[in-house]
Order: C-alpha cells, then sequence, then structure tokens
C-alpha cells in the first residue's frame, strides 16, 4: 500500500477552494452573459462607503478640539479677538445601501445588462447653510461636479468653505444645476435624476466657531436607486441625505509645538532644555520629547543657520490630545524662550476654473495672448528667455514631469511629509518622513494639480509645437513638495513642513523659490488676551535664512478679498503667509474681465508689493492635459519667472533690488482714483517684462560691494578687540562714483558709526566678545544704482 501523501492532499484541498472561490467571484461579477468583456474588467463597488478611517493623531487631535471650543465658549480662550469673527466648514460624503442589480434593474435593463453603475455625478451649484433663527446664508462656494460613489476614504470631500459666520445653524441645503445628472457604468453614460426637486436639503445642528474649521459628514442613502427603462436614465428621491457626524479641526497640527530659546539645548536627549520654570511646565504636560529643527539630514549653511538662529528652534511633542493652547500660554514670555507657536496649517491659493481640462489644448496660444501682452512678456522674450543656471524652486503640491510640455524642465527633489511615529512604541506623535519624488497624489484630483499648473507658468517649454508657453524658457524648476491630503484629501501643509521646503530648495541650488500657499495668520488670547501667540515664527526664520543667501521668494497673496498686514499683524487685519513677511515679494492678482487693470475681487490686498494676471489663467495639469485656474496662485509665478530673467541677465542682484528692479519698471494702475488704496490693490503696479529687462540690458554697471569678510560664508569682520577702538573700510567695484553708503535691517556694532561719504565703518571699544552684530549695507552711486550685502562683525578678545 502507498503511504498516503497528507501535504498532497492538502494541496488539492486547497486549489479546489481557491477554484471555487474564483467561480463565485466571477459568477458575482458577471451580471449578462451576453457581455464578456463587462464581465471581466468591471468591478462593482461596495454597498457603502462608512469603513471607519482608523487615524490615532486626527482622532487625538478632535478630543483636543472639543477642549479648545469649549474654552472659547467659556471666554477663557480667544481666537483673533476684535477681528471677523468667522470659521470654515467642511463637508464630507459618505453613501449607504447601494442595491443590488436585481433591485435597480427590477423593471428592466439597458444593452449591457443588469451592471451596478460605478458613477453618479451631480453639479452643485451652491451650498445655502441656514442659521438656528432661519437666516439663510450663501456660502463662497464655487460650483462643483460631485461623483456619489467615489465617497470613503479616497474621496471624501465636497467642499472646504471659508468665512462663515461664527453661530449655531439648523440645515444646509445643496442647490443643483439641475434636477438631472449623470450615471456612468465604465465608459457609458446614462441619464440620472432627483425626483422633482432642484435642491437637496439636510437638518441637523452644527456649529461653526471662530478659526477653527467645522467638519459635517453627510451620508447619500442610495437604497432607492432605480433604472427607468423607458427613458433610459436612473432615478432617486431629492430627500435622500442626513447628517451623521459634526467634529472640529484645530487650525494648527496637534501633538506639535515648536520652540526657540535664546540659547541651545546641552542635552537634548533629557527631555529638559535646562531651564527648571520651562522644565517643570513640560513635564506637568507630560512631554513626550525634544527634536531639533536642524538635524542631521536637513541641508543648512551651519554658520548662516546659527546666525538667524535655527540651530535653537525645537519641536516639542506631546500626546495628541494635549490642550497645546494651554502648554502655548504656560510657555509664553518666560525667560530663556525667544517665542514658542503651533504648527499651522498652510493651504494652497486657488481654485479650478474649467473642471473639464483640454487635451490637446489647441487654442492654448489664444487664451494666452491677453496676459503675455498684458505684461509685455513678448518683447521681453527678445532681450533674454532665461539661463539654465538659475533654478527656481517650486514649494507646492508636486509637479507632473511627464506632462509634455514640462519633460526635461523638471528637477525632481525629495518630499516633505507628515507620517505617525511611535515614543516607546506606544504614544503616536506626528513626524516628517521623504519620498524620492516630489510628484503629485491622487492623479492631481482634489487640487493635487497645482503645483503641475504652477510649474507650467513659469516654464512649460517653449517653441516645442503644443501647448503653452512659460515666462521662463531655460531655467529649470525644482519640484518640492510640502503637502498631504487632509481630512478632504486636498492639499494641507504646515509651518514647518514648508520651512524645511525653503531650506531644501536652498541647498539644491534655487535662486527663486516660489510659493503659491499661504496660512492664516492666527492670534490665541488667554484670558482677555493678558496672554498672546502670534503664528508663522518658523517659517519667517527659514525666509530670513533664505534672504541671508540671496534668494528671491515670492508668494501668493491669498484669495480671502480682505486686506493683510506685515507679519506679525493683528486681530484684525491677520497676515498671510509667507506673503505678509517682509523678504518675501507678495503678489495680488489682476482680473481677465478688466484687461487684467482692476483687481481680482478675491484677492487680498494690503501688503501687496506688486501684482500680475492670475484669472483664468491656462496651464498645464496632470494626466497630460491643460486646465484654466484662478488665484494669486496663478499670478505669483509670473512674478518669479520674472525674478529669475532678471537673474539670468544679472546674478548678482540682491532679492531686495530684484523687486527694485521691477517696481522701477511696472505699469502703474489705477482702480479707485484713491492712490492710498489703489497702493494697497496693486502695489507698485503690474509687472512689465519687457521694460524691466530692458532696463538691465546692455547691463548698467552697478557697484558691487567686494566682500572678504562677514558674508555669508565668510569669516565674521573685526570690530577689534572688545576693549580697543578700531575701523573697517568698506570697498566697492563698479558703478560712477562717487558712492552713498548707508545701512538698513539690523544693528551696526556698538559704539560705532558708518561715514556715508567713504564707506568707513569707525568705533570704539564695545565691551562685548561675544555673538556679534550683523546688518544688511548699501552702495549707491551718482547714476542711482546700488548694491547690498549682509555683513557680520564681531569683536575678539
Amino acid at each position: 500500500m502507498r503511504p498516503i501523501n497528507h501535504n498532497r492532499k492538502l494541496f488539492l484541498l486547497t486549489s479546489l477552494i481557491f477554484t471555487l472561490a474564483f467561480v463565485l467571484s466571477c459568477e458575482k461579477k458577471q451580471t449578462n452573459k451576453g457581455n464578456l468583456l463587462t464581465s471581466l474588467f468591471y468591478s462593482p463597488p461596495p454597498t457603502n462607503s462608512l469603513d471607519p478611517i482608523t487615524d490615532p493623531i486626527r482622532e487625538g487631535g478632535e478630543i483636543q478640539a472639543n477642549i479648545v471650543v469649549e474654552k472659547i465658549k467659556s471666554g477663557e480662550y480667544q481666537i483673533n479677538p476684535g477681528g471677523p469673527q468667522e470659521g470654515k466648514l467642511g463637508i464630507q460624503g459618505s453613501y449607504t445601501n447601494l442595491p443590488s442589480a436585481d433591485f435597480i434593474y427590477r423593471d428592466g435593463a439597458p444593452n449591457i445588462g443588469k451592471v451596478i453603475p460605478n458613477q453618479i455625478k451631480i453639479q452643485i451649484k451652491k451650498i445655502i447653510v441656514t442659521s438656528e433663527d432661519g437666516l439663510e446664508l450663501e456660502t463662497n462656494f464655487n460650483s462643483t461636479l460631485v461623483d456619489i460613489i467615489s465617497f470613503g476614504m479616497n474621496a471624501p470631500g465636497i467642499a472646504s468653505i471659508s468665512n462663515i459666520p461664527s453661530g449655531k445653524y439648523k440645515s444646509i441645503k445643496f442647490v443643483l444645476d439641475a434636477n438631472h445628472g449623470n450615471v456612468w457604468i465604465n465608459e457609458e453614460s446614462f441619464g440620472f435624476h432627483l425626483t422633482n426637486s432642484t435642491q437637496i436639503e439636510m437638518e441637523g445642528n452644527f456649529e461653526v466657531i471662530t478659526g477653527i474649521t467645522t467638519n459635517i459628514k453627510l451620508n447619500f442613502d442610495l437604497s432607492l436607486l432605480q433604472y427607468n427603462y423607458s427613458v433610459n436614465s436612473f432615478t432617486l428621491p431629492s430627500q435622500i441625505v442626513t447628517i451623521t457626524k459634526t467634529s472640529f479641526e484645530l487650525p494648527f497640527t496637534p501633538g506639535i509645538l515648536i520652540l526657540k530659546l535664546t540659547k541651545s539645548i546641552e542635552n537634548i536627549d533629557s527631555k529638559k532644555v535646562g531651564i527648571q520654570e520651562i522644565d517643570a511646565i513640560l513635564e506637568k504636560y507630560s512631554l513626550l520629547s525634544i527634536l531639533p529643527f536642524v538635524a542631521d539630514d536637513t541641508n543648512v549653511d551651519k554658520e548662516t543657520a546659527k546666525l538667524i538662529g535655527l540651530d535653537r528652534t525645537y519641536f516639542l511633542l506631546f500626546e495628541a490630545k494635549v490642550d497645546l493652547l494651554q502648554v502655548n500660554f504656560a510657555l509664553t514670555n518666560k525667560p530663556g524662550i525667544e517665542w514658542v507657536i503651533t504648527n499651522t496649517k498652510t493651504e494652497t491659493s486657488a481654485v479650478p476654473d474649467d473642471p473639464e481640462a483640454n487635451t490637446g489644448c489647441f487654442f492654448c496660444t489664444k487664451y494666452q495672448i491677453a496676459y503675455l501682452t498684458a505684461i509685455n512678456a513678448y518683447n521681453g522674450w527678445n532681450i533674454s528667455t532665461g539661463s539654465p543656471a538659475v533654478k527656481i524652486a517650486v514649494i507646492d503640491s508636486g509637479i507632473d514631469d511627464t506632462h509634455p510640455d514640462l519633460v526635461g524642465k523638471i528637477i525632481q527633489n525629495r518630499s516633505f511629509e507628515p507620517a505617525t511615529c511611535y515614543h516607546w512604541g506606544i504614544f503616536p506623535y506626528e513626524c516628517v518622513t521623504h519620498s524620492a519624488m516630489s510628484r503629485p497624489l491622487f492623479n492631481g484630483k482634489f487640487g493635487w494639480n497645482h503645483g503641475t499648473h504652477v510649474a507650467g507658468t513659469i516654464g512649460a517649454s517653449t517653441n516645442n509645437g503644443i501647448g503653452i508657453a512659460g515666462i521662463t524658457w531655460s531655467n529649470p524648476i525644482i519640484a518640492i513638495n510640502v503637502f498631504y491630503p487632509g481630512i478632504m484629501n486636498d492639499p494641507i501643509s504646515s509651518d514647518r513642513l514648508i520651512a524645511y521646503g525653503i531650506l531644501d530648495a536652498i541647498n539644491a541650488g534655487a535662486k527663486v523659490i516660489n510659493m503659491s500657499l499661504g496660512a492664516e495668520g492666527y492670534e490665541y488670547c488667554q484670558w482677555g488676551c493678558l496672554v498672546r501667540i502670534h503664528t508663522s515664527a518658523l517659517t519667517r526664520d527659514a525666509v530670513r535664512y533664505g534672504e541671508a543667501k540671496r534668494v528671491v521668494m515670492v508668494a501668493s497673496s491669498g484669495n480671502k478679498g480682505r486686506r493683510i498686514s506685515p507679519f506679525p499683524g493683528t486681530s484684525q487685519e491677520r497676515g498671510s503667509f509667507p506673503a505678509s513677511f517682509n523678504e518675501v515679494i507678495s503678489v495680488g492678482n489682476l482680473d481677465a474681465s478688466n484687461s487684467y487693470s482692476f483687481r481680482y475681487p478675491d484677492s487680498n490686498y494690503g501688503k501687496v508689493d506688486i501684482v500680475a494676471p492670475g484669472s483664468f489663467i491656462l496651464s498645464t495639469s496632470t494626466n497630460n492635459q491643460y486646465i484654466f485656474m484662478t488665484g494669486t496662485s496663478m499670478a505669483a509665478p509670473m512674478v518669479s519667472g520674472l525674478a529669475a530673467l532678471i537673474l539670468s541677465v544679472d546674478p548678482n542682484y540682491h532679492p531686495k533690488d530684484v523687486l527694485k528692479a521691477m517696481c522701477n519698471q511696472a505699469t502703474p494702475l489705477t482702480q479707485t482714483g484713491n492712490p492710498m488704496i489703489d497702493r494697497e490693490y496693486f502695489g507698485c503696479g503690474r509687472i512689465n517684462i519687457g521694460a524691466t529687462l530692458a532696463a538691465l540690458v546692455p547691463a548698467p554697471l552697478r557697484p558691487n560691494i567686494v566682500s572678504y569678510c562677514g558674508a555669508f560664508d565668510q569669516v565674521a569682520c573685526p570690530a577689534g578687540r572688545w576693549f580697543l577702538p578700531w575701523e573697517f573700510q568698506f570697498v566697492a567695484t563698479g558703478g560712477t562714483p562717487p558712492f552713498q553708503w548707508t545701512y538698513e535691517d539690523g544693528g551696526l556694532p556698538t559704539n560705532s558709526w558708518l561715514d556715508p561719504n567713504t564707506g568707513r565703518l569707525v568705533g570704539g571699544a564695545t565691551w562685548w566678545f561675544g555673538p556679534g552684530w550683523t546688518f544688511m549695507l548699501r552702495v549707491t552711486d551718482s547714476a542711482g544704482q546700488s548694491d547690498i550685502r549682509s555683513f557680520y562683525f564681531a569683536s575678539g578678545l
């Protein structure tokens, strides 16, 4: 007798089970024996999209948000007191009870058979909220095509709406473009109707809190979805949506505070900063860990970073549910702390104008002519089309470098993204991770095509027979993604991710950095504003580092239609960061409907340095497409492109002089007749590429400050021995003498003065031999041409 081979029997049994499962699976999918292709390649959607999303940091953040909201209601905390009392509304979608094919097609089936739809699309035209006292408010929602079947983890978002007045509300209403839409089964389209209505109203109480996002989860009940054979269309009742959940989301990431000390921590592994009062507070709130901002893999110039104080900047890590504002208030104004802030969230600054993209882009040139003419680009290109030596970094949502108009133009850099790490393997906290490339997520959906659009405006390939023309033709573009999916899967970033992006862009050789993004400036107060906190200080230090490295930084001013103030802003007139930093060129958006001569209504004003066309701008998108987008995000890359052209002609320009060169030739604009208001709307005017480059070429013989010391990457200039008088002679070459010498930003060494006619710095004893003095020195010749450089002086023993 042969022995029994148990392994063989087990293998045969397992194979039989898998085969049977496969057959049953195919039987379930094959709803129509007459259509083999549908059964082979079609996969029906799940019956619901309510699967829970487990995210310990997000869950902890909701706990923290509830604590903060209760303290706001009690009056202990205030957000932006004295300013607009407005919050945000995030609307998410889900669906349940998608019926079986037999139920849907109980009255008949189309030619393709009884196949469950995989798309149900409706066009939401308006969103109206109703307050508790019955007042209807139409929100600033942009018309959107929504696919109900896509709701779930991959596409939860319906809308993210700002400027909602604080208060209690009792319902939300969707006003549809019509009572019909489309149902799709693979590539075949069918009609779709909501019975007898063009509105969907959902009743349910929710509250909007100043500075906070109220997230509302809606559920679409599809149990009555039915196919009407006589009209070849699907129907649903109009009252199919209910509010299933409301939650609050803070404007900063949970579990992280950013701290800058006056002195570096000696032993960072001890979880102590070395100052007893501060350490007692950190212990009280169960500090998990301290991490340095400048870590081993942070590529910076150590000396410059030290001068800015980046080496004294740290991340304080707590459990996600800890009330960070309470910790922040406790630490604020303590001796030894320069500043301490939350990690504020950031968004992109654009909206799509045309969701149906144009793949061929046969009429791209026609759409571009208007704004390229307005900024005098054609005459500018007769002078310069850029230089490969001047790189432009796009800190954004990633760039699709496979687009035919961007192939060969993009340098992929690593990305900066949050991830969940665990302290001691138990307590979750948000850490930073990297991807090797900075390409868009979600194939460009949910706003992830933003960076690709910006890149095309800056430098799409020209004279290649397709698509559009970029502002620069020869300058390489560095892609740096600093965004991650928010609760709506839309791109969200934060203070520290943008700061890391700036440092990495500089390390990669960027001479221009475009930041078409913005974070609302917040002021947090406790107990009647006895303690105040302002935000975005970390990004400001990164920007200061960039200016010290002579990098031009350009940012969109934002699309809230409000006045913005320079850093740090006020509760009444908040900043928009990074645009509100003085070191950054803030760009406003011009309206296409007024020949790019008026401010676009949503464009922020106030701290605006210059303006450019930003409405209905056609540029590259993901999937080899071209789309229109509007926003200050679209205006900023035009200014970045011009900055790169200026540096391509003369790479010695300081960032301040790049803006000065633009403003000297900008086209003045007037809209209100009031010069002060027009200045806030337009800055110095609309960019004029041709006139700006013409003023540079032939290049004026500009003076150039010679620096053998004191500049970044050099040893400090000597301010004598600490107890002795001293002198130092500044020297300039080129230009047309005589020269005038002035200093800006910072302070001269103690007991010293600068002779404006000779450039001689004369000093007495400084009586100090610690950290020295940093200031900006400018030389101006008789023709009005100038140069500016940063210098660092220190006294010795």
